[in-house]
């Protein structure tokens, strides 16, 4: 889900914790909770409705706790995932955000939504892993499989055979000979 009218504010004052306030609009709420309802459609009763024929109003009304709480993860993890690609390196969470103040939150599909999270972050960069180099940079890592002679140690032979398939090419062409110095 992609939200439209997303607004923020990123409270960088502790070094260790970050907390980010978001404000939703009125447009993407609704759309998230009719999403969310039409979601829901097929799986629950109104009365006097089949399963799948109720109005989306009437599923908001008559199971507006489970509506509230599908579409506000909805949101709540896409304006993070929209904040977040934007933010430096020292701003990304170390842990997943929690909500803050969860109990007051409420939900209405005629105004927009706003709350506050909070995470912490990784000010060092320690659990932040270094970047592996791609094929054909750097060195190889310790531990890869290379086999070809040039690079086996003296005195070291190839590891065990594969079977070979048949039609196949060999899997290592046979070295040329250079002339030594017995044959010139």
């Amino acid at each position: 889900m992609q939200i439209a009218h997303l607004e923020y504010h990123l409270d960088d004052s502790i070094l260790t914790q970050r907390v980010l306030k978001l404000r939703i609009g009125v447009v993407d709420v609704r759309i998230a909770m009719d999403h969310t309802c039409a979601k829901m459609r097929k799986d629950v009763a109104v009365p006097g409705f089949r399963k799948g024929k109720a109005p989306l109003a009437l599923i908001r009304k008559h199971h507006r706790k489970r509506v509230h709480a599908e579409a506000f993860e909805e949101l709540k993890s896409a304006a993070l995932d929209q904040v977040l690609k934007q933010m430096p390196d020292k701003d990304q969470p170390f842990l997943p955000p929690e909500v803050l103040e969860r109990d007051k939150l409420r939900l209405h599909y005629n105004r927009p939504l706003q709350f506050a999270v909070k995470y912490l972050v990784d000010p060092a960069g320690i659990g932040r892993r270094p970047e592996q180099p791609q094929a054909g940079q750097g060195e190889a890592q310790r531990g890869s499989q290379i086999d070809h002679p040039a690079l086996r140690p003296m005195g070291i032979p190839a590891g065990p055979k594969l079977p070979a398939i048949p039609g196949a090419p060999a899997s290592r062409p046979a070295a040329p000979k250079l002339p030594g110095k017995d044959e010139q």
